[in-house]
């Protein structure tokens, strides 16, 4: 989903789009909508005010704390007017917006958990326990170490002067994400 709404770097069947939007909602992240605007305000404005995970204010914000806290008023003016007509114009892009959260709980939550008492019973609690919070703290914190251990620690082969950074560790936890500094 990244790559396809965020960077816009290929195209992709309907088929596909759906399959992705299913991918997207298991991570039970915010809606698309948000998430692709917040990225390519990020992309625009990296490591400034303007930055919704700015890493100059330090590793707790970039990691986590940008979630925790109100945005920057930059952030916010900055992310107004950032394009996102070809996410808001889409008709499945706008309908899954409207259902997103009914996506979330059955993506993220209902069927993993499911998936785990149909075909392996499990008993609820040891499903709940692992879809609902190993998996999802496990797969949540992966994707966070971009924004944070992916800016403040590796090697910079491309360009010494960005902060992102190619982090063998986070390229491993978030499957290839980590090699950044060419981000």
């Amino acid at each position: 989903a990244h790559r396809l709404w965020t960077h816009k770097s290929y195209k992709a069947t309907l088929p596909l789009k759906i399959f992705m939007l299913m991918l997207y909602s298991s991570a039970g992240q915010n809606s698309l909508l948000n998430w692709v605007r917040d990225h390519r305000v990020h992309h625009k404005y990296s490591d400034t005010d303007a930055d919704p995970h700015n890493a100059n204010r330090g590793l707790f914000f970039s990691h986590i704390g940008w979630l925790m806290l109100k945005k920057n008023e930059e952030v916010i003016k900055r992310g107004k007017q950032i394009d996102m007509s070809d996410i808001e114009n889409d008709p499945l892009l706008r309908f899954y917006e409207k259902y997103f959260q009914w996506f979330k709980l059955l993506f993220c939550y209902y069927l993993p958990t499911m998936i785990n008492v149909w075909f392996w019973g499990e008993d609820w609690k040891t499903a709940v326990a692992w879809q609902c919070f190993l998996r999802y703290i496990t797969t949540f914190h992966s994707e966070l170490t971009v924004n944070s251990l992916a800016h403040a620690f590796g090697y910079k082969p491309y360009n010494k002067d960005l902060k992102p950074a190619e982090n063998r560790f986070v390229a491993t936890v978030a499957l290839g994400e980590g090699f950044h500094n060419f981000h």
